[in-house]
């Protein structure tokens, strides 16, 4: 059960449909941005990709990066605005992820955790990587999800077991999505990708 406070100190934020891009084999199905502004008057923009099989992927960046160009530098910046701002910036995604989930009760997701700047542009395991991935254990329980990572390619994928019900297949049918779209990034995340295996309980 998801506490009603659930995810804590959050920014208020929108939900806007944007026309989402051609994509190879048309599985990219909507696109969405969250926009919302911090206490220290930053505009951030959360972006929603709606995928086939109910997958999404998040990402966020400063709203004025929105129209760099793919791959993306936007994500690799850093304001340095402090603990307290981040977490509030992170728990903002989480709400967002939340609202997905009442939108559509099977919704899966993912994310990559880009490296930062002074750990290089191909690091593995960084440091947005492992926060984020300690922030989906520590909020979507195993017995709902079916966490999947790649430590080496800094990619996350939570499946929901609900829709795993329904679709037994949803993890291979998500990397042939991604392998479509993203090919060389795929052939690692596929290689790579393997179940997170929860600690046992002592007691």
């Amino acid at each position: 059960m998801i506490p009603s406070d659930f995810p804590g100190n959050a920014y208020p934020f929108r939900f806007v449909r944007e026309e989402p891009p051609h994509s190879p084999g048309g599985f990219l199905l909507e696109r969405f941005i969250c926009p919302f502004k911090t206490k220290k008057g930053r505009h951030y923009i959360i972006q929603v990709e709606q995928y086939q099989h109910h997958i999404y992927v998040l990402k966020f960046y400063l709203k004025a990066h929105r129209y760099q160009q793919d791959p993306e530098p936007k994500y690799y910046f850093q304001t340095n605005d402090g603990p307290a701002e981040a977490i509030r910036i992170l728990n903002t995604c989480l709400s967002v992820m939340l609202y997905l989930l009442k939108r559509d009760p099977l919704a899966s997701g993912g994310f990559i955790g880009t490296p930062k700047p002074e750990e290089g542009e191909n690091a593995s395991n960084g440091q947005r990587f492992r926060i984020y991935s300690q922030l989906a254990r520590d909020f979507f329980p195993p017995e709902r999800w079916d966490h999947q990572h790649s430590p080496e390619t800094n990619a996350y994928l939570l499946l929901n077991k609900t829709a795993l019900d329904s679709y037994p297949d949803l993890l291979q049918q998500a990397q042939q999505m991604f392998q479509a779209l993203y090919p060389d990034f795929s052939d690692a995340l596929s290689n790579t990708l393997r179940p997170i295996i929860p600690p046992a309980r002592i007691g």
